[in-house]
């Protein structure tokens, strides 16, 4: 009998079970604890986080004051059971705007006691960018093409003016502002012509004495206006011309007078072959200027000067065709630290820059280096996207603003330049402008979580 017990298995799995049911019974009570634990912690990080944005909103300044105001909102924001578990180890506001604030929480264990585990510490970190602290740089990036004529360049000069209006009143922020209009080319500025990063031929002027020949209509018959029709910057125009049926020539003649051929330099600039015309690297690599071009207004740099800003908002004028690459590489040059111009602060966290492109139209013309006069507008698109995933690489923050742009290679290039979904705007009309830019500048001036 004693020998038939020893060698039975039977009942195994029910000794087993038991030996093996408390170690797995206190795993199971500290995984409920620790999710209940879990639970807690987001309740207080939720907290914490509305408790460092309402400091970083307020319009105090010392950080006792925000202190003060981070405390009540970490209160507000909490159980009427949890409050006395918090403890703020540190709160600090620094000199780039920056709220920080650390909260240990304690939660009652239920099953962890059977450990000795009677209290669990929660730990949680917040942090806000204030508006102020860091230095911000924005360049406007704006269609002055042919199609922006009439009411839609003055719907843009509103917006701009609008947007500029928000930054002034920010008496605590260190703003600076540039301007690019930009059409077939971007006009830098004449004062520029003899520096080292651009090449310009000397203006010159020739007069030779031209003869030629020609019979003079002595008469005509059967004349009539006739309309004709054409395209500019994608937009179509209308005119008229006189058609004759017949026409009666005099004797042939003769003409000789002098004829004068000017070259001048307008402060046009085409781009640098490929691919440094999507880059602003290599500034040995000089920017071509272009003879006999006309462009759009001078750009502005840089400035903190609201009332010059104005002035070149209001100086814009809308001609020529599209070239959207063009306004993109002077709005990320105009923000770079390096040569063409200097301005702009070296990039790093304590200063944020961003650039606003506007336009309403599609690429109608694409490089033809320097010049722009091809018409491939998939290719310009394409170089569109380069040119702004160049510029985000160095941290600058873009947004778009598509007004009833037609061709959808051109809004999907946007959406891509954009730096985020929701800095893509697309309206319908210019009308839509001001809202489009006040909602860019709240987003700018927006008290955000950095941690």
């Amino acid at each position: 009998m004693l020998r038939k017990l020893g060698t039975n298995r039977s009942g195994n799995f029910g000794m087993m079970a038991a030996l093996m049911s408390l170690p797995l019974f206190g795993a199971a009570a500290l995984a409920v604890d620790y999710v209940n634990a879990a639970g807690h912690k987001a309740s207080i990080q939720n907290a914490v986080d509305a408790a460092v944005l309402a400091a970083a909103v307020s319009k105090k300044t010392t950080e006792a004051e925000l202190r003060e105001i981070a405390v009540s909102a970490l209160l507000g924001n909490v159980t009427d059971d949890m409050r006395s578990d918090l403890d703020v180890k540190a709160f600090t506001l620094n000199a780039d705007g920056q709220v920080t604030m650390q909260v240990n929480g304690k939660l009652p264990s239920t099953f962890a006691r059977i450990f000795n585990l009677d209290i669990l510490n929660v730990g949680v970190t917040a942090q806000a960018q204030r508006s102020g602290g860091r230095s911000i740089e924005i360049a406007m990036v704006l269609d002055n093409t042919y199609s922006m004529v009439g009411q839609k360049l003055a719907d843009l000069k509103s917006a701009a003016n609008a947007l500029i209006k928000t930054f002034e009143d920010e008496s605590d922020l260190d703003v600076k502002i540039a301007l690019v209009p930009f059409s077939r080319y971007v006009n830098v500025g004449l004062q520029y012509r003899n520096e080292s990063w651009l090449q310009v031929d000397p203006d010159s002027s020739t007069t030779k004495n031209v003869c030629s020949t020609y019979r003079p209509v002595t008469g005509k018959s059967g004349c009539y206006r006739e309309t004709t029709s054409g395209m500019n910057d994608g937009v179509p125009t209308t005119g008229s011309r006189e058609v004759c049926t017949s026409y009666t020539y005099g004797p042939e003649q003769t003409v000789c007078r002098d004829r004068t051929t000017t070259i001048k330099w307008k402060g046009c600039v085409g781009s640098r072959d490929a691919p440094q015309d999507v880059s602003d690297s290599r500034p040995d690599r000089r920017i071509p200027g272009l003879m006999n071009q006309s462009c759009s207004a001078p750009l502005l740099t840089l400035t903190d000067n609201f009332t010059t800003i104005r002035s070149a908002i209001n100086s814009m004028v809308a001609q020529n065709e599209t070239y959207i690459p063009a306004g993109i590489m002077w709005g990320w040059r105009v923000l770079s630290p390096q040569v063409p111009f200097s301005e702009g602060k070296q990039y790093s966290k304590d200063v944020r820059k961003f650039m606003i492109v506007m336009t309403d139209g599609s690429n109608t013309l694409s490089p033809t280096y320097p010049l722009h006069n091809g018409r491939d507008g998939t290719y310009a698109d394409q170089l569109m996207i380069k040119a702004c995933a160049n510029a985000k690489a160095e941290s600058i923050e873009i947004f778009t603003v598509g007004v009833g742009v037609p061709n959808a290679s051109t809004r999907q290039g946007l959406a891509t330049c954009a730096s985020k979904p929701d800095n893509a705007i697309a309206i319908t009309d210019s009308t839509k402008l001001s809202a489009a830019f006040q909602d860019i500048a709240n987003q700018i001036l927006a008290v955000r979580l950095t941690m």
